[in-house]
């Protein structure tokens, strides 16, 4: 008796086009699902490019940082070791060109003293003052009139009548913003108030020490929201799977191999993430240039923006949006590929 021996032809394996088709089929039925997916993935990325271009733009705009924390201390050393500016005048004494500092001082002291008067041919030229009206007077006008002068600009002193100033009152003061300008001996310690002080060794502690929170703030939030954003597309693509167990089993009857089950899960996660990652990284970009437009204004930041690197700050993005996706979708495909046909068929969810 002869036997022949049968033989079990070799499974076709699909290529990666059927596979393609096979997800985006799912992807238009499952949109509802699909959307909340993409959405999570879109708020991960969207929160991670939020903190990378406030990076870059945060360093384009230090130096308007260092300026506005140096008007905030000195407006802090003017309210607190001068007196009351409210309703009284005050006069500006100095040459040559004020800083952007001093500008800017002397608008947000137009707020609060009632009257500005300049030092008539000694008044130091203002770089950018908006809105404020120096009134030049001559020296003995000022000295007769004025309660505080702040001495400005990056010139030399001009003559000026300072035992007349401060003998009209006990409480006649000289407030000092110029950098490195030579005061006369008439103007004592007692009689002047220094408003740009060098930073102290304790100041610069504790600006070292909230820099280094704010980093590590800024990691843990990060990697907190890559977290959520990864257990929550391994959860859709969970749900995604339990909803599919009869189809999975139905495909794996027909013939489908449990690579190309593994394969079909991994692009629809890639494709998820991919387009997630593209309107993360759009959304991010603009909310973030949104809210330092607002603070510094339109020019100052687009000025200050190195275009290149947050182009390549997005795609990076983009590719970890895809990444993440194809992370979470691990576990999930891995599931899927390893079901028994029958056990798959047989279930009622």
């Amino acid at each position: 008796m002869n036997l022949t021996t049968a033989t079990i032809p070799e499974q076709v394996k699909l290529p990666i086009r059927i596979a393609l088709e096979v997800v985006l089929q799912g992807l238009r039925i499952r949109l509802g699902r699909s959307v909340v997916t993409i959405t999570g993935v879109v708020c991960g990325i969207a929160f991670l490019m939020s903190i990378l271009t406030g990076q870059i733009v945060k360093r384009g705009v230090a130096d308007e940082d260092a300026r506005r924390e140096e008007i905030s201390r000195i407006m802090s050393f003017i309210r607190s070791d001068l007196p009351k500016l409210s309703g009284h005048t005050i006069g500006i004494v100095g040459g040559g060109t004020l800083s952007e500092v001093e500008a800017r001082v002397v608008e947000q002291l137009a707020g609060e003293a009632g009257t500005i008067l300049a030092l008539k041919g000694g008044t130091p030229s203002a770089r950018t003052l908006h809105g404020v009206t120096l009134r030049p007077v001559p020296a003995a006008q000022m000295a007769g009139e004025a309660s505080v002068i702040f001495i400005m600009g990056d010139g030399n002193l001009p003559d000026f009548d300072w035992n007349g100033f401060l003998g009209q009152a006990l409480n006649n003061l000289a407030a000092v913003t110029a950098p490195d300008v030579k005061l006369p001996p008439v103007l004592t310690a007692e009689r002047t108030v220094q408003l740009a002080r060098a930073w102290s060794a304790e100041e610069l502690e504790a600006k070292s020490l909230e820099a280094r929170k704010e980093r590590f703030r800024s990691i843990w939030i990060t990697v907190i929201s890559l977290l959520v954003t990864v257990i929550g597309i391994s959860n859709a693509m969970l749900m995604s799977v339990t909803e599919r167990f009869r189809e999975i089993g139905t495909m794996k009857c027909l013939g489908a191999l449990s690579s190309f089950v593994t394969q079909m899960f991994v692009l629809e996660a890639s494709i998820m993430g991919l387009v997630g990652g593209f309107f993360g990284a759009v959304l991010g970009a603009a909310f973030a240039l949104t809210v330092y437009v607002i603070t510094y204004g339109g020019s100052l930041v687009f000025s200050a923006l190195p275009v290149g690197t947050m182009f390549l700050y997005a795609v990076g993005c983009v590719f970890a949006g895809v990444a993440l996706s194809i992370v979470a979708a691990l576990y999930p495909a891995k599931v899927a590929a390893s079901m028994v046909p029958a056990t798959a068929l047989r279930s009622t969810v």
